[in-house]
């Protein structure tokens, strides 16, 4: 099974510059010690666009995406297994998603 976390945090640090140069607030979260499964989590908002990706050494992924300017309430979606490939489309999905106009 992919470590997700890790994935998830590679791909932060590769895009964090850039995102931040174009205005992104980003918010990095950490599952604490001692939890059955490791979690990382990134938050990208821009204006009123808002997005939460979570992901867990289990192979389970978590996506939240809100427009607060359109949305009454958050786009949720839960993926079980995803791959590491997926993982890294659905990131880039985000953050293109947080720059459309």
């Amino acid at each position: 099974m992919p470590d997700l976390p890790s994935s998830l945090k590679r791909w932060y640090e590769r895009k964090s510059s850039l995102l931040v140069e174009r205005g992104v607030k980003i918010g990095i979260f950490d599952s604490p010690e001692g939890r059955d499964k490791n979690s990382f989590g990134v938050s990208l908002e821009l204006d009123s666009r808002i997005s939460y990706l979570t992901v867990w050494d289990s192979g389970e992924v978590q996506i939240s995406s809100i427009d607060l300017d359109t949305d009454l309430a958050p786009k949720e979606e839960y993926r079980e297994s995803v791959p590491e490939g997926d993982l890294l489309v659905i990131a880039d999905n985000l953050a293109t998603w947080v720059f459309r106009t």
